[in-house]
């Protein structure tokens, strides 16, 4: 009777195991198909065509604040916009009268009709970093002199100084270079872990943004260098503290992980993952003056990210990536994804620059596309990161 009742009751358990089970997340369901390692060199999955602007060297050379020189029509206008608009907080040192912003917007169109630019767009190749896209060459003008003189670069570097302060005045914003902790960090992270079948991975996934909260008590500027050297790596220089942080925490979580202690492992798995995820992010990759006098710039495209995470199905692109790319030394697996992200730096940093300090965020589907594929790229790097992690 007893071994009846019994029977019963687990029959009853199984039949409400079998319709509550179906019921619990599809997207964790699907979440166990089989990882898949491949080459960083070759693969192409996921990626999509898109449109990469180059700058000619030339350009480059004639002034440090070629940015400005650059400007679409449409980034023409609102950075003159902006400047009208601009005004101050009593006691700021940055003072910009009408007649201030009459002589800067007079100075800054004769400067655009002397340094005239053109642009040449070839079809991309099927690869990197085009996809099939297009390539946007931005050259001087023939008619255009080639290098700008000491007095229109000091009248230059006198307005960006002067649209910063009075931006920052404000907006009381500054560079921030932390890739939209919340988010990014943490849904990278997550499903990373998740799928790589790593311990614990909402603790991962809640420790991933943590890192940008660890320099609160230097004070600036000391604060702002500390953080971003820490957070950011330049290939081009060979400069930034990102792959050694990578490279460190992740080595602890391997030896936590092979312990046994889980919970430790998890923290130093999120960790390491938020100073690789850093550098999939083109503003962690170089220009480094540009964005200390245009601090706007890299916020704007930050919170654009943040605030753009679900509707322009960044989400999407993460959780549904099974594709890892494998490391054995993490701190060049770091390097590697600064690379392919610096690639794509000149890109969004003019296409973000033309729209403006106060950009409403509206989405452009340009930018929707060069970050969707870093942040692809991305997610196969902190995919094998998580794997090497647990079984590296």
């Amino acid at each position: 009777m007893k071994s009846q009742r019994f029977g019963a009751i687990l029959l009853a358990l199984l039949l409400v195991a079998m319709t509550v089970v179906p019921m619990v997340s599809a997207a964790e369901q699907s979440a166990l198909k089989p990882m898949i390692k491949v080459d960083p060199a070759t693969d192409m999955q996921g990626y999509v065509s898109v449109d990469v602007i180059n700058i000619d060297q030339a350009i480059k050379d004639a002034t440090p604040y070629y940015g400005m020189l650059v400007l679409s029509d449409e980034g023409k206008k609102n950075y003159l916009k902006d400047l009208d608009t601009m005004s101050v907080t009593p006691g700021s040192n940055a003072v910009i009268t009408s007649d201030i912003k009459t002589e800067i917007r007079k100075n800054l169109n004769a400067l655009w009709k002397k340094y005239p630019v053109i642009s040449e767009t070839r079809k991309g190749d099927a690869g990197y970093p085009s996809y099939g896209g297009t390539i946007t060459t931005i050259k001087f003008a023939p008619q255009a002199r080639n290098k700008l003189t000491d007095q229109e670069n000091q009248f230059l570097g006198q307005t960006e100084s002067l649209m910063k302060d009075a931006y920052q005045q404000n907006q009381a914003n500054s560079v921030t270079p932390m890739w939209a902790g919340t988010p990014s960090h943490a849904r990278i992270s997550y499903w990373a872990a998740y799928k790589e079948s790593f311990p614990q991975p909402d603790i991962v996934s809640a420790n991933a943004p943590v890192p940008d909260t660890w320099y609160d008590s230097i004070w600036d500027p000391f604060k702002a260098i500390v953080h971003s050297w820490y957070h950011y790596y330049d290939p081009a220089l060979g400069t930034g503290g990102a792959p050694g942080q990578t490279l460190a925490y992740i080595t602890y979580a391997k030896s936590y992980y092979k312990s046994g202690n889980y919970y430790q492992a998890a923290i130093n798995l999120g960790y390491s993952s938020h100073f690789l995820e850093d550098v999939g992010n083109p503003m962690h990759t170089g220009r480094e003056l540009d964005q200390i006098s245009n601090p706007w710039v890299h916020s704007n495209y930050e919170n654009y990210v943040l605030n753009r995470w679900y509707s322009s199905n960044f989400e999407y692109v993460v959780q549904n990536n099974y594709n890892y790319y494998w490391y054995t030394d993490w701190s060049q697996g770091t390097m590697n994804l600064a690379s392919y992200s610096h690639g794509y730096l000149d890109t969004i940093y003019t296409k973000v620059y033309n729209k403006g300090q106060n950009w409403n965020l509206a989405q452009d589907s340009s930018i929707d596309a060069i970050t969707q594929n870093v942040i692809q790229a991305t997610a196969k790097y902190t995919n094998g990161l998580a794997l090497y992690g647990r079984i590296g």
